[in-house]
Formats: C-alpha cells, structure tokens, sequence
C-alpha cells in the first residue's frame, strides 16, 4: 500500500477523493534485471512529493494518464517498462507522464511537443495501443485561465503581482482540483484511440538499459 495519509502538502480532501486513489505498477528488479516479481503502488501523494507540491496541474496529469491506463491495461497492473507518451513542455506535465509511465526523454520515450497542448498521448510499446487524453472543454475555468495568463505575461516582462492574485489563482486551482478527483473521469475527460499512431522521439542521448532483461527466466 502506498501512504495515502493526509499532511501538510496533501490536505485531507485530496486524501479523501476516489480520484486520488493508487496505480499497480510494475518494474524491473535492477539495472540488469527481470520483471520483478511483485507490483508496488504509487498514489497521488507519491507524484506530490516528487513533483514538489500538489497543485491542478498535477491533479489533471495524474486523472488524466490514469484514465488512460484503465484502457491499456484493463488488468489494472500497468507496465511501466511498455510505455511511451508525448506531452507539453510544462514541469506538471513532464514529472507526472514520466513518474506515472516511466518514460523518459533520454531513452526515446518521453516526446516534447506543445502541440499536444494539455494532455498526453500515451502509447502501449509492446501492442501499439495509443490514446490521446484531454480535459473536456469548458472543464478548466475560463476564468482562471485569464488570470493565470496575466499573472505568467506580468512576471514575464519583470512586472510584480499581488498577494491576493496569486491567492485567487491558488483558490481557482483547488477548487479545480477538488472537482476532477471527485468525478468520473467520463465526465471530465475525453479520451481518443489513436489508430495507427506512430511516435517520433525527440533527439535522445541513448536507450533503456534496465529493461533488456525483463523477460530472462530466473534460478529455481
């Protein structure tokens, strides 16, 4: 089980929500290793850790690619050493597709591409199964979209920003948060099978070393 437990960077109601819930994931046993024997659990709290902080740019990532894992891998144990995925340039983004999937732009499974926009295509290696994953419109507040792009051009050109907007934008964005992790992902989502999809890696600096021996048997 993976700590699930309220504290003082993943507040009570995100604890509570269904949509926070755990994935079963499965890796490799070591840098040269087999496919390890066991699943372990990762949550949302393990994604806030990493990722520095929770905020809804998390919470979309983790609903979203969740959302999607429930169709690569109906058995509910996702794979992380099968996947790759492209997804925009934004730290949110970037730490939860690689966290939650194990891609990474080194080894050629992790594209960058802004075109993506916000969402993910994530990809099943071993099958070619490939869905894109987006919020639906009108999902993410008209609202708080406009402050966040006054505050981003203000600071951009060295102009300050007040307390009380950052506090608004803070706001906007948990009440954001609260309503993905409480609904059905159907209701918030849209999730698109890519036919035929074919990934272009962005340029890498070599391939994944740790997985090539998955599939050796083990000793008795």
């Amino acid at each position: 089980m993976t700590d699930n437990t309220p504290e003082w960077f993943f507040p009570e109601w995100a604890a509570a929500a269904p949509g926070s819930g755990a994935i079963q994931v499965l890796d490799t046993d070591s840098a040269l290793g087999r496919y390890s024997r066991e699943t372990k659990a990762i949550g949302l709290k393990d994604l806030a850790r990493m990722h520095g902080h929770l905020c809804d740019g998390l919470v979309i990532s983790f609903v979203a690619i969740k959302a999607v894992f429930a169709r690569l891998f109906p058995s509910g144990v996702v794979d992380r050493t099968d996947l790759r995925a492209v997804t925009r340039n934004g730290p949110c983004w970037v730490d939860a597709v690689a966290f939650m999937t194990g891609a990474r732009i080194n080894f050629q499974t992790l594209r960058l591409d802004n075109a993506v926009g916000d969402g993910f295509i994530i990809q099943r290696i071993s099958t070619g199964e490939t869905y894109a994953v987006h919020l639906k419109a009108g999902v993410f507040p008209e609202t708080q979209a406009t402050l966040e792009g006054r505050v981003r051009t203000a600071r951009a050109h060295g102009q300050p920003v007040s307390a009380a907007e950052i506090d608004a934008i803070e706001a906007m964005a948990e009440a954001l948060s609260r309503r993905l992790l409480n609904a059905h992902p159907a209701d918030v989502l849209d999730v698109e099978r890519l036919e035929g999809y074919q990934f272009v890696p962005n340029d890498g600096l070599g391939v994944r070393g740790d997985i090539i021996n998955r599939s050796m048997p083990r000793g008795a």
